[in-house]
């Protein structure tokens, strides 16, 4: 008997071997992922290494992940930043959307304004990756008090973009970092 094996049959398994320790561990982790979230359009979001350092939180059923110590604004991004985009608000009337345009604008127009914002929760995109941080900062325009909302976007090489949006400021229904943490902690199922 031989038990030589041709050549290609190295080739081939050295080529094959490789990836099938790559699709089971995949695999693996899919089945005994505990924190995650399926989007319903085919894509599903693990957080499992991200809440294993300890450092983090994940809400499960959303793409929420919550830095368990708050985030440094991002001052030197936002000094150095281009533009500032002003994002859809989908939630506020078109009545309400111009005042809340109007508060942005004189809001940023202040020296240093981005020195106050806070750091609420983070992002997770569709690769299970950090893709957005999210900072607030609550500001009185006009004789009323505003909730800002500046997305910070990481792109692939490392550089940020910014949105921005607005809207009157409700205790109710703003979501601060302990609100996200405390939500967060109490989604999933397993303990965080």
């Amino acid at each position: 008997m031989n038990f030589y094996r041709s050549k290609g049959f190295w080739i081939a398994f050295t080529i094959i071997f490789p990836l099938l320790l790559i699709a089971a561990n995949y695999g693996f982790k899919v089945m005994t992922s505990i924190y995650k979230t399926d989007l319903g359009n085919g894509v599903v979001i693990y957080a499992d290494d991200y809440v294993k350092t300890g450092r983090w939180v994940f809400q499960c059923g959303r793409s929420r992940l919550v830095s368990r110590e708050p985030l440094p604004a991002p001052v030197a991004e936002l000094e150095h930043a281009a533009k500032l985009t002003i994002g859809n608000m989908y939630a506020l009337s078109a009545a309400d959307e111009k005042p809340a345009k109007e508060a942005i604008r004189a809001i940023t127009a202040m020296p240093y304004w981005y020195k106050s914002l806070s750091y609420r929760y983070s992002v997770l995109g569709e690769n299970s990756d950090l893709s957005s941080h999210v900072f607030g900062l609550l500001a009185m325009h006009g004789g009323q008090q505003w909730a800002l909302r500046v997305w910070q976007e990481i792109n692939y090489g490392g550089e940020s973009s910014f949105d921005i949006t607005a809207e009157p400021y409700d205790p109710k229904t703003y979501v601060d970092h302990a609100k996200a943490l405390h939500a967060a902690a109490k989604s999933c199922p397993g303990p965080q």
